[in-house]
C-alpha cells in the first residue's frame, strides 16, 4: 500500500511539471544583434504554400500581434521588407504522445494456486493489460533571421503539453506566455 501511494504521488509531482513549458535558445554568438532595430515578417516576403495557410489561420493573427506587441516592447519596430534589419519567422507543431503504465501483467487470464500448512488456495484473476493515455504535445519556434545574410541568427523553442479544448481567451494567454519567455533574452547580451 505504501508502494503504490509513493507511485501515486510521484505521477501526481511529474504531471504537475510536465504542463509547463520547457524552453531552449541558440544564436549566434559572434554575431552584432545591436544592429537591429526593425523587423519584417518573413512569411510577406517568401510566398509558399506554409504562408498562404498561415494567412488563413487564425491563430496567425493571434501570434502575430503577440510578437509583434513584445518585438515593441523590447525596442524594435514593424518595417517594410526592403528595409528591414531582420526578419522573424514561427513554427508551430502538434505531437500526440501516449503514456502507458503497466500493470505487471500482460493481457488475459492470470491464475496461481497455493497449499500451505493452513489449506490449499486457488487465485484467478484477469489483467486488461497496461493502460495508455494521449495527449498532445506542442512545439514553437521562433526564428529570427538576418536580412542581409538571410541566415537564422537566433532560435528560440518552446515545448510543452497542451491543454485539452482551450478556449480563445487561454489560447491568448498561452501564446503571451510562451512569446514573452521566448523573447525574453532577446537580444542577447553581448
Amino acid at each position: 500500500m505504501k508502494t503504490l501511494f509513493l507511485l501515486l504521488l510521484s505521477l501526481a509531482l511529474l504531471g504537475g511539471c510536465s504542463s509547463k513549458p520547457t524552453y531552449e535558445f541558440d544564436y549566434d554568438h559572434g554575431f552584432d544583434f545591436a544592429q537591429f532595430k526593425t523587423y519584417h515578417w518573413y512569411d510577406d516576403m517568401v510566398k509558399s504554400e506554409m504562408a498562404t495557410y498561415r494567412k488563413m489561420n487564425a491563430s496567425d493573427k493571434r501570434i502575430r500581434e503577440v510578437v509583434g506587441n513584445e518585438l515593441f516592447r523590447h525596442g524594435f519596430k514593424e518595417s517594410d521588407s526592403r528595409s528591414a534589419d531582420f526578419w522573424i519567422n514561427y513554427t508551430i507543431s502538434r505531437q500526440r504522445q501516449q503514456i502507458s503504465r503497466s500493470t505487471g501483467y500482460d493481457q488475459g487470464m492470470h491464475g496461481s494456486v497455493g497449499a500451505g500448512t493452513y489449506g490449499k488456495s486457488v487465485s484467478v484473476g484477469y489483467s486488461s493489460g497496461p493502460s495508455v493515455r494521449e495527449y498532445e504535445e506542442g512545439t514553437a519556434i521562433l526564428d529570427i533571421i538576418d536580412a542581409s545574410s538571410q541566415k537564422i541568427v537566433w532560435r528560440g523553442i518552446a515545448e510543452g503539453r497542451l491543454k485539452d479544448h482551450p478556449s480563445m481567451n487561454e489560447r491568448y494567454k498561452v501564446t503571451l506566455e510562451v512569446t514573452r519567455e521566448l523573447l525574453a533574452g532577446f537580444p542577447p547580451a553581448p
